[in-house]
């Protein structure tokens, strides 16, 4: 070969060496930008996992809460419904005396 066709060869590879360069320079660049996102988006996964832990347990402690608010109010009416029964029997039965009495006399 001829020195002016090596010259220009070792010109055109020394160029695509230093094109090369800078594409894994970028690609070095791009590794460690994603490497910084995917770890930003670990914290921000992770922040809204404890958060959701937050409102789970919140809303767990809420349901239990009305869970106790119904049932107190669910056996509230059922004792003033067996009151007013034995109030509307105690009536009965002592209209059934007067009655009973009266036809004695």
């Amino acid at each position: 070969m001829d020195q002016e066709l090596v010259q220009y060869l070792d010109g055109r590879f020394q160029t695509l060496d230093e094109r090369f360069d800078g594409i894994a320079r970028r690609l070095d660049q791009h590794d460690q930008r994603f490497d910084e996102v995917k770890r930003h988006t670990g914290i921000l996964v992770e922040g809204l996992r404890q958060e959701i832990q937050l409102v789970a347990e919140g809303l767990m402690m809420h349901i239990q809460v009305q869970h106790v608010e119904e049932r107190e109010y669910h056996d509230r009416q059922h004792r003033e419904t067996r009151a007013l029964i034995h109030l509307s029997y105690d009536q009965l039965h002592q209209r059934v005396e007067n009655l009973e009495r009266k036809q004695e006399n």
